[in-house]
């Protein structure tokens, strides 16, 4: 008999009649699973598979899965963790943790497989399909419509940051594993999707996709403080550590530059602004005014105020009611009105204000019923597209509190422009730094959306980030060194795989207003952080059981979300299997081995490169080549078998060369015979 509890945080695997002799009035009455665990989870194949929860110190769980069984108690942080022997891949199963009296939580269809998670900024975030147009796939409708995969599971896990001073949190808001079909599909990571569609294509096993992700953030917030303490960064944690000695005196100063900011943008305007004083008014005539389609995409790019207006009758019988309005997503800021009073305002000091629904109340006293009432929203956009992006489903004005009766408030709306500005014509937005909840701070999406899952056992991650650090160059390299060691530790896995996406081509933000195709011809041969930073990206391939994707030749130059992300999910699949289970043929593109002169020529040695090269297209490109004084000239360049010999007429000397070395190249075509692109390089590190 178990006469006394188990040390604490102990997770027994205990056999048949052993179960019993737990007393009754150990098992815990109140308990709970994390909620990474759900109906329709995959756990990795083939190592010990750990479940999770909370429940008051020193009480117990059972937990069976299979035919196995494990008994854990909870430690002095009210936290049990149950260790059950390794299982093949299978299922579906059912996973019960069973308390006292009998009660007992239960996960049905959980299956046994390969569990992977993709992590990053904006281009790994990119769903199948997205609410605006340039942040989603040509295709991406029509790939969800046949996603049904019953051994594909997805997890989005909540946008979620914590700078987290007691240790990061504990547990995770999401909506839980999901099985991959149509509806779960069309919101997912593309770059997560087609990885995980290639990988149980490939392997024939289940396989479960975690998506943590978060638009525009640094490597950084992605670190824990114990991996920036590892990796002797003791200025970033400095940072850490002033925030939260002074965060509210910081917070004041810096809200106050941000108001400052953003008034003297809007003052921008001048007498634009004067003339639009009265476009808030119930009455004011805007017949002349342009009529616009709402929700709409943001097809629309410029910084400065735009105004939309809309009439509409309120049935007699709400009279006395008070209403409540949708208007959707506005990106980016809003001021409200209804019938010429503020209805309400939603600005930049409150979190992803560019993409939160708004959902404002009119009292009773402003409705006019059976009469027409108007609408008027100024939008206020810093920088990029804009647009009242809904979806129509969002635009509504009803009865506050009712859902059955309401009036739908998308189709035409009249549009009006109060001024714009040319971009970079004004002074950046200060940094905001003090927000302890800022996804752009060290640590926070670590603590928030990471951690959480350190204790559900995966194989490997895949990553595509570095557009937030790229003038950071000359340090990412050390930063991803820290964010791989670092998970690897969190995870307790030191051969924890990790594959990244190696930036992809672009020039500069214009989606509206696209760069001509062959802008690149007329440029001669630059420096870029784009190129450094790309560098960098392939300098962790040093560390053991990495593997990377080159995406250098499915860019856009005038869009920094490429929309093809259909071939990085074969690129990093074929990484993932070359790592994780034995994958022997080349699976990645010629990455620089060595150079040597012939004459007035270069010859580029090349790994992965066995089964020779090859040039998509009719000439090689984009190579430059450099003589004693570091002048690069565009260079001619040939295949010859598994080499490419480099020269020009302008160069009778050369001393190192370059390829694809510009944040557009243009004409990156270089390719192993495998059909994997050459990883940008130069010579002359």
């Amino acid at each position: 008999m178990l006469k006394t509890i188990l040390s604490s945080a102990a997770a027994a695997v205990v056999a048949g009649s052993c179960i019993s002799a737990v007393e009754e009035d150990k098992l815990a009455r109140e308990f709970s699973l994390y909620q990474v665990f759900t109906d329709h989870c995959v756990l990795q194949r083939d190592r010990p598979i750990k479940i999770s929860g909370t429940c008051p110190a020193r009480e117990a769980v059972i937990v069976r899965l299979a035919d196995k069984v494990s008994v854990a108690f909870a430690d002095q942080h009210n936290e049990w963790t149950a260790v059950l022997p390794a299982l093949p891949a299978g299922g579906p199963y059912t996973l019960e943790v069973q308390g006292a009296e009998g009660k007992t939580i239960r996960l049905q269809d959980v299956l046994i497989g390969e569990v992977w998670l993709c992590s990053g900024q904006s281009n790994m975030a990119m769903p199948l399909w997205g609410e605006r147009v340039f942040f989603r796939i040509p295709d991406g409708r029509e790939e969800a419509a046949q996603a049904n995969y019953n051994n594909i599971r997805l997890f989005n896990t909540n946008l979620c940051a914590a700078i987290a001073p007691q240790g990061p949190v504990q547990d995770i808001a999401g909506p839980g594993w999901a099985v991959c079909s149509p509806e779960s599909a069309l919101r997912f990571s593309a770059v997560g999707y087609f990885f995980g569609k290639q990988l149980a294509e490939d392997l024939q096993v289940p396989i479960g996709l975690i998506n943590c992700s978060w638009g525009g953030t640094p490597i950084e917030s992605w670190i824990s403080r114990q991996g920036f303490v590892a990796a002797g960064m003791t200025a970033r944690l400095q940072d850490i550590d002033d925030l939260l000695h002074n965060q509210g005196r910081i917070a004041t100063r810096e809200r106050q530059e941000q108001e400052e900011w953003e008034k003297t943008f809007r003052e921008l305007g001048g007498k634009k602004s004067e003339r639009a004083a009265e476009y808030h008014h119930e009455d004011y005539g805007d017949d002349s005014w342009q009529g616009v389609q709402l929700p709409q995409s943001l097809t629309l790019n410029a910084p400065g105020v735009y105004w939309y207006r809309r009439k509409f009758m309120i049935p007699a019988g709400w009279q006395g009611l008070d209403l409540e309005v949708g208007l959707g997503a506005i990106d980016e800021c809003d001021f409200s009105f209804f019938n010429g009073k503020p209805l309400g305002q939603t600005g930049s000091e409150e979190p992803l204000y560019y993409e939160k629904p708004r959902v404002y109340t009119v009292p009773a006293s402003r409705v006019k019923a059976g009469q027409l009432n108007t609408i008027a929203v100024q939008l206020v956009n810093y920088s990029g597209a804009f647009g009242m992006t809904g979806p129509a489903q969002a635009l509504y004005i009803r009865p506050r509190g009712e859902t059955g009766t309401q009036i739908s408030l998308s189709g035409e709306w009249k549009f009006a422009v109060e001024f714009t500005v040319v971009p970079n014509s004004y002074s950046p937005r200060p940094a905001k730094t003090a927000d302890a909840s800022s996804p752009k701070f060290p640590t926070t999406l670590f603590n928030a959306m990471i951690f959480p899952w350190t204790r559900y056992p995966i194989r490997g991650a895949i990553w595509y980030q570095g557009e937030s650090n790229a003038a950071q160059h000359r340090q990412y390299l050390a930063l991803q060194q820290a964010l791989l060691q670092d998970w690897r530790r969190q995870w307790q896995d030191p051969d924890l795989a990790f594959v990244l996406v190696q930036l992809a081509a672009y020039q500069q933000a214009t989606p509206t207003d696209r760069l001509p195709d062959d802008f690149w011809q007329l440029r001669e041969p630059e420096n870029d952080d784009w190129s450094y930073l790309r560098e960098a990206q392939a300098a962790l391939l040093q560390e053991h059981h990495t593997g990377m994707a080159v995406s250098i030749d499915i860019g856009d130059h005038s869009d920094i979300h490429p929309a093809n992300k259909r071939p990085l999910g074969l690129r990093l699949a074929r990484e993932a299997e070359r790592i994780c289970y034995g994958y022997q043929p080349i699976s990645a593109g010629p990455l620089y081995r060595r150079q040597k002169r012939e004459g007035d020529k270069i010859r580029i040695y090349f790994h992965n490169a066995d089964n020779g090269l090859k040039v998509q297209g009719d000439n090689l490109g984009s190579f430059a080549i450099a003589g004693a004084d570091g002048k690069y000239f565009w260079a001619e360049a040939v295949v010859e078998q598994d080499t490419v010999l480099v020269w020009s007429p302008a160069v009778p000397e050369p001393r190192a060369v370059r390829y694809a070395w510009a944040r557009y190249p243009g004409n990156a075509n270089l390719y192993n015979r495998e059909g994997f692109p050459a990883s940008p390089f130069r010579t002359d590190k």
